[in-house]
């Protein structure tokens, strides 16, 4: 296909419209399954991931270590210990553990929930804490959490996990306020105040990313046809490749059937290729 095909290619893709009830199918999709999701934080930790969903060494030594623990009586102590109790940290090392081998649709939901088990573990705490382990534990996972929402790229999975994560960092700010900092000491205290500070950044940029998706979602005609005058000036200016071309295809195909979001996202992502 030689340039000049490309660009009359385009200039077809910007003509295509997605149908009259597009806009209101994607809305209300997108709404069915926010309203869907389960607030209740106690859901995840009932949740069993399969065994044989892992790798066979990983099976073999996650039994070795399994049963190594269990005979030596950590994990009965270390699942009932109090941030205040030495064995937190196993604790905590064993639930990150979980979260490490887990599948990656589940990471994100088992930080969350991990991290809304710290912080109920603080507000149970009695006295001064020693160290800092819980406090770093979730500002880690929050870091985490922000850096996974900022690579998400379709706007209905951005909008959908974006709500949750905001529901959920709502939640800990409520949870953050029943501390006893009083019994705290000054450092300390000065972490947990950093502490809110992140997780009301992290409910800020959930907000953000869900505004700016279901904007992109409301009007994705207006933001593909803007794309696509780009897309445009940047192919006259380069060779494409076939890769460039095979996506083209695809956003084609996906705008004959009134699937507007999706070409978007192949459209942005072959955006940021052509600017690299």
């Amino acid at each position: 296909m030689k340039k000049a095909d490309i660009i009359k290619q385009l200039k077809q893709l910007q003509e295509i419209k997605p149908d009259d009830e597009w806009r209101n199918l994607s809305k209300n999709q997108l709404l069915s399954q926010i309203s869907t999701i389960n607030n209740n934080p106690e859901r995840l930790k009932s949740e069993k991931l399969p065994i044989f969903v892992f790798s066979r060494s990983y099976k073999m030594a996650s039994v070795f270590c399994a049963i190594m623990l269990l005979f030596s009586g950590i994990i009965g102590i270390a699942q009932s210990a109090s941030i205040d109790n030495p064995f937190y940290s196993v604790k905590i090392g064993l639930e990150k553990m979980v979260v490490a081998v887990a599948p990656e649709e589940l990471q994100m939901d088992l930080k969350m929930a991990l991290t809304q088990q710290i912080v109920s573990d603080l507000t149970k705490t009695s006295g001064d804490l020693e160290n800092q382990l819980a406090i770093q534990t979730v500002k880690k996972n929050l870091d985490e959490i922000a850096i996974q929402l900022q690579n998400i790229d379709h706007p209905s999975e951005v909008a959908m996990i974006s709500d949750k994560v905001q529901q959920k960092t709502s939640q800990i700010k409520s949870e953050l306020k029943q501390v006893p900092v009083d019994k705290i000491n000054t450092e300390i205290k000065n972490s947990f105040q950093s502490l809110e500070n992140q997780v009301g950044a992290v409910e800020s940029q959930a907000f953000a990313l869900k505004s700016q998706a279901e904007e992109k979602i409301n009007n994705c005609p207006a933001y593909l046809e803007q794309d696509l005058i780009q897309l445009k000036q940047k192919i006259e200016l380069s060779n494409p490749s076939t890769s460039t071309l095979n996506q083209l295809q695809k956003i084609n195909d996906y705008l004959v059937n009134n699937r507007c979001i999706d070409a978007l996202v192949i459209l942005d992502n072959l955006q940021k290729q052509l600017d690299n």
